[in-house]
């Protein structure tokens, strides 16, 4: 299954790497960002296929807004049972969790569905990928990436993990991953493009190095 769709993600990754360089202007939020980012996954059949769930409704592995299990203090950046379930910017189904259960457990709404604790071990995410855009950098992304990166590290569902930053400036640029581990299985990259005389400069940063070579 890794084998599988790794390559199909990191291609997919590149690509929006390659359109960032080109158009770093092209977004103006991290709303209108997240959309090209969903349009470039779907367009690989693999990502758009549809499996029929155990009650006979049909739905892709690819999903946008996708709930977490585990219920978060977004505040103190900790796994808290009186706080709210997250979401991941996108998900990738496991084909097996859509086919070996009914459509309201896939859909994840329903917490109450994921009664045993194998259900938070049980890999039904093939990935789990969160989004930053920044157009204005400021130290209050310094903790929402740190939240954004605790919450993959805390789910247990999800085989692949990866944390995206795209940011167009470098006006009062900011070490986002200054005190961010670098033995976990999360794959992260930051991607910074500028003007330089009238040139598109890039470069980029990825945790582990060179993961996506």
């Amino acid at each position: 299954m890794k084998n599988l769709y790794e390559p199909l993600i990191h291609s997919s990754i590149k690509t929006i790497i390659n359109q960032f360089h080109r158009k770093p202007d092209n977004f103006f939020n991290e709303h209108e960002f997240h959309h090209y980012c969903y349009h470039v996954f779907y367009k690989k059949k693999e990502f758009s296929k549809q499996y029929k769930t155990s009650d006979g409704f049909k739905t892709n592995i690819l999903h946008p807004e996708f709930p977490t299990l585990q219920k978060f203090s977004r505040k103190n950046i900790a796994i808290d049972p009186r706080g709210v379930r997250a979401r991941y910017d996108m998900a990738i189904l496991n084909p097996e969790f859509i086919e070996n259960n009914p459509l309201k457990k896939v859909r994840c709404r329903d917490i109450s569905l994921f009664k045993d604790t194998s259900d938070y071990k049980s890999k039904n995410l093939i990935a789990a990928i969160e989004f930053k855009y920044i157009i204005e950098h400021s130290p209050k992304f310094i903790h929402e990436i740190k939240y954004d990166f605790f919450k993959l590290n805390s789910a247990e569902e999800v085989v692949l993990k990866y944390m995206l930053v795209f940011t167009n400036t470098i006006d009062r640029e900011i070490d986002c991953f200054k005190d961010i581990k670098r033995d976990t299985d999360i794959k992260i990259i930051y991607v910074t493009v500028f003007d330089e005389n009238g040139k598109k400069i890039m470069r980029s940063k990825q945790i582990p190095k060179d993961w996506m070579i």
